[in-house]
């Protein structure tokens, strides 16, 4: 009896050790009894670390209290009759009638996200591959001066030069191009007249303002790869290009990620420059040569406005909300098959 008095007492002992809030208390009164106890330099390296602690904190409250913000100001339009979550389906916007439907808006940001990023980021990796593994060292120093001189380029002055220089090129010479020359001119995706304001024009000029980026962080990425690597590479027989495609890109994966992570957020959420270039029209688009409209232009054109009609502001927001959410899954989905591309190569 009085073994099984003390063991039951031992398990119940056992179980508050192991609960939740005693782990909890432990994780919390631990640290500040060995902070306590440790000498001048480990009090230095201790404090060090939780300064550090405060900005990575910083970050995540930032983003949930935008989150937070942006639904709560999304509410009114998604519990309204006239709203409800089919807004995020709905194919027509009209607040005249109290239509709010953003299904456009999504397209349109898709689709010029899928363009951008389907030109920048081979032209970004080609071109950082070029300028770490194969251009004289008398050029390299100067071709990368100006690309970080591009990244530094305002977004309007981007906008500003597609609209004077690219937007007529689609409506004059390419359009009509594509659409007389045989090879081409069957395909569905270069249909249609233009007045060069389009998709197209909208997603180039985002793959120009993304190749900066891309091909900066995925330079220094390349540079920072040992050159006993290179080496190695190079004893076993494999060429130059073979070295840097199979050698040289896996190691610098993580930071070729980091890339296109950052590619791909200011994809979505760039506005001036699509705004000026992409026509606005409210469908959606189904060539290249289309009008479409965007989730942040349409939220840079109407919020002023539309600032006193609680629907029709609850609704841009809303725009907002989504475009938040689609900005966060786009990075975790790359961070996801970046994970992925470095656990296939053993680096985790």
């Amino acid at each position: 009896m009085t073994k099984v008095y003390t063991h039951a007492i031992e398990h119940q002992k056992k179980t508050e050790d192991d609960s939740p809030i005693h782990k909890l208390l432990k994780r919390l009164v631990v640290p500040i009894i060995d902070f306590f106890d440790a000498d001048r330099s480990g009090k230095t390296d201790m404090l060090g670390k939780a300064l550090l602690l405060v900005p990575a904190f910083a970050s995540t409250l930032i983003i949930v209290l935008i989150l937070s913000f942006l639904w709560y100001e999304s509410t009114p339009i998604l519990t309204d009759p006239a709203g409800g979550p089919g807004i995020i389906i709905g194919p027509t916007w009209d607040p005249n009638r109290n239509l709010y439907g953003i299904a456009v808006f999504i397209v349109g940001s898709l689709f010029c996200t899928a363009i951008a990023i389907g030109l920048a980021v081979p032209l970004g990796i080609g071109g950082a591959i070029f300028l770490s593994e194969f251009c004289p060292m008398k050029l390299r120093t100067p071709i990368k001066m100006i690309t970080e001189m591009m990244a530094a380029i305002p977004s309007i002055v981007y906008g500003l030069w597609a609209y004077v220089v690219m937007v007529p090129f689609i409506k004059d010479v390419l359009a009509p191009g594509v659409q007389s020359n045989p090879l081409t001119a069957w395909m569905p995706w270069f249909q249609g007249d233009t007045n060069g304001l389009s998709l197209l024009a909208g997603g180039v000029i985002l793959a120009i303002m993304l190749l900066p980026t891309i091909v900066t962080i995925t330079n220094d990425a390349l540079q920072t790869v040992p050159l006993s690597l290179r080496e190695a590479s190079f004893a076993l027989g494999a060429t130059q290009s073979e070295t840097a495609r199979k050698i040289v890109i896996s190691a610098a994966l993580p930071g070729v990620g980091a890339a296109i992570v950052l590619a791909l957020g200011r994809a979505v959420g760039e506005t001036m420059a699509v705004l000026l270039v992409t026509g606005n029209s409210l469908q959606i688009p189904y060539t290249l040569f289309d009008p479409t409209y965007v989730m942040t232009s349409i939220i840079t054109n109407q919020l002023g406005y539309a600032f006193v009609f609680p629907l029709w502001r609850s609704a841009l927001f809303a725009v907002g909300l989504v475009l938040m959410i689609m900005s966060i899954c786009f990075t975790l989905t790359a961070k996801f098959f970046i994970r992925w591309g470095m656990k296939t190569r053993g680096y985790i």
